[in-house]
């Protein structure tokens, strides 16, 4: 018996493994299981978006192209006002503040890159702007806030 022949033993076991006839998962068992993956970050809120210029109109402004992306997110009674352009990406906290922010890449599926900045006395950062999907994390006083991802 060769190598091989002994591989192709174990993956027909293997195979045969994934033939049987397994009973279904209960509802309440995967119901269980997204509420506890729910709580793997319990001390993050996730900030809610309040405005993107991608689907809300500006006011007064001419012209349906623009270069720049903007988004409003809110979350502890803070805003965080994200703009996208080709060249930055620029994060604006109000009220201003001295805070730790994480600008959050997806690499690949399953892999994501972390930067992270402070932004000023007046609560404004401005990086070159990463690469899409990003995320912004700010470690405020009140609590981590989180946007969803930004994915164009």
């Amino acid at each position: 018996m060769n190598a091989d022949d002994s591989h192709d033993d174990l993956l027909m076991t293997v195979d045969d493994a994934f033939e049987a006839n397994l009973a279904p998962i209960p509802t309440r068992l995967t119901e269980a299981a997204r509420a506890a993956f729910g709580w793997r970050r319990i001390d993050v809120e996730l900030a809610e978006l309040l405005f993107d210029s991608a689907t809300d109109e500006l006011a007064g402004v001419r012209g349906t192209a623009t270069e720049r992306r903007s988004l409003r997110f809110g979350a502890h009674g803070t805003e965080l006002r994200v703009h996208l352009t080709t060249d930055s990406l620029i994060v604006m906290l109000d009220p201003p503040a001295v805070v730790t922010c994480r600008i959050a890449t997806a690499v690949r599926p399953g892999e994501v890159r972390t930067e992270q900045h402070e932004t000023d006395e007046h609560g404004e950062l401005v990086v070159y702007a990463p690469d899409l999907p990003v995320r912004i994390e700010a470690d405020l006083p009140s609590g981590t806030i989180v946007t969803p991802w930004v994915i164009g």
